[in-house]
């Protein structure tokens, strides 16, 4: 597999020169040096654990070691003789990784660096420099598995950030982190005590910034101090749906607010210990190279005040504060008790964020605000519009994996303060009062939008958002599906901010240590632009937008957008009943009988889906003689009736072909260290898995009723057709050649939608269905 490398900037040697010179890797007197002589202490230097001669006689060179070799005093060097001793430093293992006599191959095939034959001392220096920013077989440049043995403590306790081409080190002494805890005030007061509510928030931070400030990597994450386990108290979705236009459009109703006072001058320094460490792997790997890591839970949580309102405005306003904080404009004390002040006087005031999930989404919403201090997002797997997350086109759709759930449950899962008898006890009325109202306004029972969901849509205050923006999203999320980070994109490009897309072949997961991709390190060179001012190129460096191939995990596409204009329309018609062709004119109308939900694990009912044995329409096309790759939202219209005057209708595009395809969730190879003694990583890919006979490509769903408007419902009459244009879940995909397409038009999807208990028959008018496409 290849350890493709995208955030290596191409240097000239005086500026190698300074940089391995300020890390001290390039001797004062090199110059004096000889060729054979400059190469032992280059060699050397990459052992910082025990730096001894031994150690060369271990490495190869061609067909002799490294010590013996020196021992002739070459003046120069072959770039294959090269390439042989740098796979010992890389990490690469003789006979389990490689062979002496098919060096070359291997090379290629890992996608490392070119190394040509060296004649002098500079292409020496220069070939160091490139090797000590090369990726090793952990993934991780050699430059960080130096520092993971110890090469930078004689810079632990400086003063300054260490730079290497483009990146900050681990120069920060992590034995020493400064853990401490704080309670920021908000301007809310969400459980009704008339008092603003406080919200704990974690700092963890090098003892260095006691001498100069940093910056701080914020990660807001309402799951960090613990969760209500309720599964088993999710809402019941085997029923029968009902007639949307009872729907009422609940209206959003903003809590009450109690100002929180002003800062004064006192800082008093916190008093209270943060135990454990940041929540996300992230933070600590930049906390290693000079960046705080900061994590707070939200109103609701364990140690802190206040109701779970998922997804509301006073979740952004809570969130918020500690920016504000950070920023040195909100007022923070040292305990619940609001005893003294404590102020962030170590940061400089620059805020980057970080996380995934719910913790990305609150990046979303905290970006809309414009609020000073923010100067980056770094969103992953996150919801754009809460709607879209627990609905689609009028439909109550659950997120993967999470039947039943809504903003209801969420906010209980998340309502940790319950955990404590004391809490619980003051705050059980409220909490229970705030249940009730999510659970009626939500309207699990028509699935409509309304003002109550409106307020949840951040896409609607894009206009708001001043600092940078990276989004990472996975093709296969099919928990937070999507369209949320795709929708979000159309808006985004347009503003004037930096901004990037990463889409990766995952579900709901995120992509810092894949072999592919060296995200790691692009995130290092992002938050050093973004948050240190350090003009390292990033925007030349890196694409717009980079989307992992779903053929071959190490193929990454470089595009400037994602959207269908990267694809040409291509309109699919039924040219019988079950064949789907670009000249299809079938005018007859198909059938099915829908008996809601299968007694059967979510796996056997998708292969049940890709083998037509579901109550459905099942067409297909013929197999491909030519690769395709489809971009963009594919489009569905359909003339449907229902024998009732209720319905839903659900819509796949599937891959059919029994082939491999990429493994769901990425393989675990070896560990990664984040510094030095300082916690650990894994490397990780998707790799080929079993053959399988398809794979789900995108789905939507959509409720009769919105026939006319997705916003408002209306009345049908069982028997009559209507006709449905709705869109399908973003996706770009590659369809090899020999494998073929299907459309499969049905009505209860098992994993999403609710399961009606009594059965509904769906009549579907193929001469007025189409099936739109964007293929490159």
């Amino acid at each position: 597999m290849r350890y493709n490398q995208f955030a290596y900037i191409n240097t000239a040697l005086p500026q190698a020169i300074k940089e391995l010179s300020t890390i001290n890797f390039l001797p004062d007197n090199y110059e004096e040096l000889t060729f054979s002589e400059l190469l032992k202490e280059f060699v050397l230097k990459t052992f910082p654990e025990n730096p001894v001669n031994s150690k060369l006689a271990e490495l190869a060179v061609g067909d002799v070691d490294l010590l013996t070799f020196l021992d002739q005093k070459p003046e120069k060097m072959t770039g294959l003789a090269f390439k042989t001793m740098a796979l010992n430093l890389l990490g690469y293992e003789l006979l389990n990784d490689y062979k002496l006599d098919d060096v070359t191959s291997f090379w290629k095939k890992h996608a490392l660096p070119e190394f040509t034959d060296l004649s002098t001392k500079d292409e020496l220096i220069m070939a160091f420099y490139r090797l000590l920013n090369t990726r090793a077989k952990n993934g991780q440049l050699l430059i960080d598995g130096l520092a993971a043995k110890g090469y930078f403590k004689s810079f632990f306790g400086g003063n300054s950030h260490v730079f290497f081409n483009g990146k900050s080190l681990p120069v920060f002494d992590t034995s020493r982190i400064i853990r401490e805890m704080v309670y920021v005030e908000t301007d809310l007061d969400t459980d009704g005590d008339g008092k603003s509510d406080l919200i704990q928030v974690a700092v963890y931070r090098p003892s260095e910034s006691e001498l100069f400030k940093i910056p701080a990597i914020y990660t807001a994450n309402p799951y960090f101090t613990g969760i209500v386990e309720n599964a088993k108290t999710n809402h019941n979705v085997d029923e029968d749906l009902v007639d949307a236009t009872t729907w009422t459009n609940p209206q959003y109703e903003a809590k009450a607010e109690v100002p929180a006072k002003k800062p004064s001058g006192e800082d008093f320094g916190a008093t209270e210990e943060a135990f454990g460490q940041s929540s996300y792997t992230l933070n600590e790997y930049m906390l290693a190279r000079g960046f705080a890591s900061v994590t707070a839970a939200a109103i609701g949580t364990r140690h802190s005040d206040g109701l779970r309102i998922t997804g509301a405005p006073e979740e952004t306003i809570a969130a918020k504060a500690v920016i504000e904080w950070l920023h040195g404009d909100r007022i923070a004390y040292t305990d619940r008790e609001r005893t003294h002040e404590v102020k962030a006087s170590w940061c400089t005031g620059n805020v980057g964020m970080s996380g995934r999930s719910y913790l990305g989404t609150l990046q979303i919403s905290l970006a809309t605000t414009g609020v000073p201090g923010l100067k980056t997002v770094v969103s992953e797997a996150a919801i754009s519009s809460w709607y879209d997350y627990y609905r689609e086109h009028g439909l109550v759709v659950a997120p993967e994996a999470c039947q039943g759930e809504d903003l209801d449950k969420l906010a209980e899962f998340c309502q940790s303060n319950l955990l404590d008898a004391g809490d619980y006890l003051k705050k059980k009325a409220a909490f229970e009062a705030e249940q009730k109202e999510l659970n009626e306004k939500q309207d699990r029972a028509t699935g409509q939008y309304s003002d109550f969901w409106e307020a949840r849509n951040y896409r609607h205050h894009t206009d708001g958002i001043k600092c940078s923006f990276i989004s990472v999203h996975g093709l296969n999320d099919w928990n937070v599906k999507p369209k949320n980070v795709y929708k979000l994109w159309q808006k985004i490009k347009h503003l004037p901010i930096r901004h990037h897309l990463f889409l990766h072949q995952g579900p709901h997961h995120d992509m810092n240590n894949l072999v592919s991709i060296d995200f790691t390190d692009i995130l290092n060179m992002w938050y050093c632009q973004e948050l240190l001012d350090l003009n390292n190129g990033f925007e030349k460096q890196i694409s717009p937008v980079m989307i992992q191939d779903n053929l071959q995990a190490d193929e990454w596409h470089l595009e400037d957008d994602w959207s269908n204009h990267l694809g040409s329309e291509v309109k699919y018609y039924a040219e019988d009943q079950h064949t789907l062709s670009k000249n299809g004119n079938f005018q007859e109308t198909v059938e099915f009988v829908d008996q809601g939900g299968q007694k059967i694990s979510d796996k056997d009912w998708e292969l049940k889906l890709f083998k037509a044995e579901i109550p459905s329409v099942f067409l297909k096309t013929d197999e491909f003689a030519h690769p395709i790759t489809l971009t963009g939202r594919p489009e569905i219209k359909v003339r449907v009736a229902s024998s009732k005057n209720v319905g839903q209708l659900s819509v796949a595009l599937v891959e059919l072909g029994k082939r491999q395809h990429l493994t769901p969730l990425p393989k675990k190879f070896m560990r990664q260290n984040l510094g030095y003694r300082f916690g650990y990583d894994a490397l990780q890919e998707f790799v080929n898995d079993n053959p399988t006979i398809g794979k789900l490509i995108s789905v939507a769903h959509m409720n009769l009723q919105n026939y006319q408007d997705m916003k408002k419902p209306s009345k049908i009459t069982a028997g009559e057709f209507y006709d449905l244009t709705f869109q399908l879940q973003p996706t770009y995909y590659q369809v090899p050649a020999g494998s073929q397409l299907a459309l499969v038009i049905y009505s209860t999807d098992q994993k999403m939608t609710k399961r009606p208990i009594s059965e509904t028959t769906y009549q579907i008018d193929l001469s007025a269905t189409e099936l739109t496409l964007y293929e490159k």
